[in-house]
């Protein structure tokens, strides 16, 4: 409370028990005029202490006349906050027009020492607002400047930092790969249980292995693009504890050059959490993949020798056949002939 403010209440304090001063003679009625301010505004809270943070809290302010004078012009209102945690919502009261955070008084001219209709302030208490949390009413007149304020300050009870989101994907895929053909994964970002909900931007990336191609992706409430090989899906509404986003489908091609098998990985990141990665090893066939050259002998593995004629370099051994299939190693003899030796 003020020093004018104690003097004020202990003169009233006086009336009550009886008591005069005497003022000096030349402290009459217009030199104290002079000194008192012809506004007079208080400032009390409604919402008891201490506030909660996200908490709405209403405020009231209490206008008057000076008891010796009345302003000479409009008089103006206004709130607002003395540091951070407190956003001003609006002011509103009887006989005052008011906007934003300013009220201007449009009734009857009032007497000295008479009281304004009040005037009700509604703020919020954000959500990381700091232990205390101020915010000042002052009144005035249009051109005059600010005659009186009033500060209040109330303690404001500190919650306990959510815990963190935790998530983490799975990726898989179905149905057969081919060379030359199209491929699926699904890939699912989920929350744990017991862990916080997420905030902010959720990003899941994944980086398309050699041989394989974009195509598509979508997913419920995801948005996806691709770049350079690189797939991006994101979104930004909360997942709570324990649940899981709509998943992803992605679709590939297969080149006809892929690999026979291969591992392609994607990773989720944001959203408050660590990040996460999941992979899939993936078999391809066709193509080259099938395990066959196309044609002459052999399994894959190696292939005959076509042809070997023997005639006159093995003189030691009648009745070979000539002109028939030698078997190379690891290979097998498709075309069903046999290397023969007749004789002793």
């Amino acid at each position: 409370m003020s020093l004018r403010r104690l003097a004020r209440s202990l003169g009233s304090l006086a009336v009550a028990l009886g008591v005069t001063f005497a003022l000096p003679a030349t402290a009459d009625a217009a030199s104290t005029a002079r000194q008192e301010p012809p506004l007079v505004i208080e400032k009390t809270a409604n919402t008891p202490a201490p506030f909660a943070q996200g908490q709405f809290v209403t405020y009231t302010l209490a206008v008057s006349n000076s008891e010796f004078a009345t302003p000479s012009g409009p008089v103006i209102v206004g709130d607002s906050p003395a540091g951070p945690g407190l956003i001003i919502i609006g002011l509103q009261g009887t006989n005052w027009a008011c906007s934003g955070g300013n009220c201007t008084y449009t009734g009857p001219a009032l007497d000295p020492g008479a009281a304004y209709p009040p005037i009700t302030v509604t703020a919020e208490v954000t959500e990381n607002a700091p232990s205390e949390v101020c915010n000042t009413g002052f009144v005035g007149m249009a051109g005059g400047g600010t005659t009186d304020e009033d500060t209040v300050c109330s303690p404001v009870t500190q919650s306990p930092p959510d815990d963190p989101a935790e998530l983490s994907i799975t990726k898989s895929h179905s149905g057969a790969f081919s060379q030359g053909g199209t491929g699926t994964y699904t890939l699912t970002v989920s929350n744990a249980s017991g862990a916080g909900p997420t905030e902010g931007t959720v990003t899941v990336t994944d980086t398309l292995p050699t041989g394989v191609t974009y195509n598509n992706a979508t997913g419920n409430g995801w948005t996806c693009s691709q770049a350079a090989g690189t797939v991006t899906c994101t979104r930004g509404d909360e997942l709570d504890p324990g649940a899981s986003y709509p998943p992803i489908t992605l679709t590939v091609n297969v080149t006809s050059g892929a690999a026979c098998s291969f591992t392609n990985s994607a990773t989720v990141s944001g959203g408050g959490s660590q990040s996460d990665t999941a992979s899939d090893a993936t078999t391809v066939g066709g193509g080259t993949c099938d395990g066959g050259n196309g044609g002459n002998g052999g399994d894959g593995g190696g292939g005959s020798i076509l042809p070997v004629n023997l005639s006159g370099i093995l003189p030691m051994f009648n009745n070979i056949a000539v002109n028939n299939n030698i078997d190379s190693p690891g290979a097998t003899n498709t075309t069903n002939q046999n290397f023969a030796v007749n004789g002793p």
